[in-house]
């Protein structure tokens, strides 16, 4: 159990932390946030994809908005199912953290936050809560939200990471799978496993330009490079969620090499990416295992390997462009995101991102599918989130500031983040509503890295009801 202040807000994030809660998998979270409204006998609604409407008044001005979901990750080595075991959580030097997963603080604290204020006695007048589905597959829940679950003019989304650091706008976005038919034959020589391990990783919006390595990107560029040994793929796979940077890529060959020759090999050609990647991947690491038991028959033949292969290493990964006006923000990127095998053909995600609809379409339409279907592939797009277009004049915006100063003599930073928000979505839905994105300090979401600082957690929740007491007093 943790001991923390506000009592009440850790109370609901660690109870929140014991339901498992993936993407799409979100009824044991409904269930809890049903059952704490029932007990503050607070009105209640769920739509029909299972977002949750909480209201404490007749006329709320203020809607609070959070995600119920999180993004599943942990380390490969590490035991736990994430659908049914609990975050084990652990507190350390000031942050709350995870054993060996995703902390799901993104966004589990927005949830918890908002949870506290509706059922506490705040003086902070009548409010909405809005708690949404599937937000990290494709803010599934948002596209899908009736507008009349809005009621307020004035829409906080509890979704943000920086405390201090206030979001009136983010990107759009959409993926794009690729399906790459691949063929097999026999066999010859002695199976390998390569893993390549202990990358950063991290969200693909907001750490797109750490300049962090995509292991899927490695993995195509270390095979590519052993063309004289001319090992045959067996197995490829790496990454997982579109919406992370991938941390680990595996493959099986087979080539005629003994063990120590082609360990001493792969050794000296890994050793280029421990140097490129010297500062921002401290941890990448090379294994290689002798496999002693067929996991698929026969290999790829040479056409299909080189084809899977050659394009990995060609489809556009990172940043694209940054904003000409915003020269800090990313404006453009995309992310490989997972390669698997599936039925015969190797299955790529790319996801990319844009706050100009434009390019992101030029992207996706004119780059990454000309490329994929010029080496065979059936490309599919699915239909792109749109960017939520930032208003630096707003009245919330405005106030929020006002308030933030008084009580730090300080002034916040405003931004545009690379990242999805639901407010884009909703904004669409909706006219005339100020949104702002605010939350406490959280670092390395979708990784198994992610924490959450404590003393943020305690400064946010002062904040946010001094803010909801000024906007509805």
């Amino acid at each position: 159990m943790i001991n923390l202040e506000p009592e009440e807000v850790w109370h609901h994030f660690q109870k929140i932390s014991e339901i498992p809660r993936c993407s799409g998998s979100e009824e044991g979270v409904k269930d809890y946030i049903l059952e704490v409204a029932e007990q503050a006998e607070l009105e209640s609604r769920v739509d029909g994809v299972g977002n949750v409407l909480l209201e404490s008044g007749d006329s709320p001005d203020v809607v609070l908005q959070a995600h119920m979901d999180m993004v599943c990750e942990k380390n490969s080595e590490v035991d736990h199912d994430f659908g049914k075991d609990p975050i084990r959580l652990k507190e350390e030097n000031g942050w709350i953290t995870a054993e060996g997963t995703t902390l799901g603080a993104d966004n589990g604290i927005g949830v918890a936050l908002a949870l506290a204020v509706i059922t506490g006695d705040y003086g902070v007048g009548s409010l909405d809560c809005l708690f949404t589905v599937d937000e990290e597959r494709g803010l599934n829940g948002a596209s899908n939200l009736d507008p009349d679950y809005i009621r307020g003019n004035r829409l906080i989304n509890l979704d943000s990471e920086e405390f201090g650091v206030f979001t009136i706008g983010c990107a759009g976005g959409g993926k794009t799978t690729l399906d790459l038919p691949v063929n097999r034959g026999n066999c010859s020589g002695n199976r390998f496993k390569i893993s390549i391990q202990g990358l950063v990783g991290g969200h693909s919006g907001a750490d797109i330009d750490k300049g962090r390595a995509n292991a899927i990107k490695l993995m195509a560029r270390l095979i590519k490079s052993l063309e004289g040994i001319s090992p045959e793929l067996v197995e490829i796979d790496g990454g997982d969620k579109h919406n992370a940077i991938p941390r680990e890529a595996f493959a099986v060959v087979s080539a005629d090499i003994d063990f120590p020759d082609f360990e001493k090999t792969l050794a000296e050609k890994f050793s280029v990416f421990k140097e490129e990647f010297e500062k921002t991947e401290p941890g990448l690491n090379l294994k290689l295992e002798k496999v002693t038991e067929k996991t698929r028959d026969g290999c790829f033949d040479e056409e299909s390997s080189a084809n899977l292969i050659d394009l990995i290493s060609a489809l556009p990964n990172g940043v694209m462009a940054y904003d000409a006006e915003l020269e800090s923000t990313v404006e453009t990127s995309t992310n490989l995101a997972s390669v698997k095998l599936e039925d015969g053909v190797a299955r790529i995600l790319m996801s990319s991102r844009s706050s100009r609809e434009s390019k992101l379409e030029n992207l996706r339409r004119n780059r990454i599918e000309v490329i994929g279907k010029r080496f065979g592939c059936r490309v599919e797009h699915n239909e792109a989130y749109p960017a939520w277009q930032p208003d630096w004049e707003s009245d919330l915006l405005g106030k929020t500031k006002e308030v933030f100063e008084d009580l730090y003599d300080r002034s916040p930073r405003v931004k545009v983040v690379h990242g999805g928000l639901e407010t884009g979505i909703i904004g669409e839905k909706t006219e005339g509503v100020e949104m702002i994105a605010i939350g406490p300090d959280i670092e390395s979401p979708h990784s198994p890295e992610e924490r959450m600082n404590i003393e943020s957690v305690g400064e946010f929740w002062s904040f946010l009801l001094a803010l909801l007491r000024e906007l509805n007093g």
